[in-house]
């Protein structure tokens, strides 16, 4: 098979240097700017990310040591911990539920971004009018485009 430069590849799905042009390429358009508000978005995530990670470590330390009051039969102890763990639950699910929202948010943005660039690159010197009467080849050009 050849791909766009007329060299033979492995096949489709190739992570090759054009696969990485055309990656950056697309991050230049959704991520404008270091200030802008995907950045934002992206660093906070991060930050989310980062606590999870570390609340996932502890969590993992308190299961143990649940487990380990339940093998020394310390009733008490184990109902503590049990505690401990259900106090967790809260900020857990708060980091859980904002990874999520920035995750949607981002996706959104991006999306949001993309279009916009597509509809500005079809749209202007009648590229659009072109290929939907002048060119047959591109089945249903409006719905591939949206």
């Amino acid at each position: 098979m050849k791909n766009e430069k007329g060299k033979s590849g492995k096949g489709k799905g190739n992570v090759d240097s054009l696969f990485w042009k055309r990656v950056l390429k697309l991050i230049k358009r959704v991520i404008p700017s270091w200030t802008s508000v995907e950045s934002q978005y992206i660093v906070f995530l991060s930050v989310l990310l980062v606590i999870r990670t570390m609340m996932s470590i502890w969590l993992a330390d308190v299961n143990g040591r649940i487990v380990k009051a339940i093998v020394e039969k310390n009733w008490s102890l184990f109902l503590q911990r049990i505690f401990n763990l259900f106090l967790f639950a809260v900020p857990s699910s708060t980091v859980n539920s904002g990874i999520e929202y920035l995750s949607l948010k981002l996706a959104l943005r991006f999306r949001k971004r993309l279009t916009t660039h597509f509809h500005e690159s079809y749209l202007k010197n009648m590229h659009y009018y072109k290929i939907c009467n002048l060119d047959s080849r591109i089945m249903n050009p409006d719905q591939r485009l949206t």
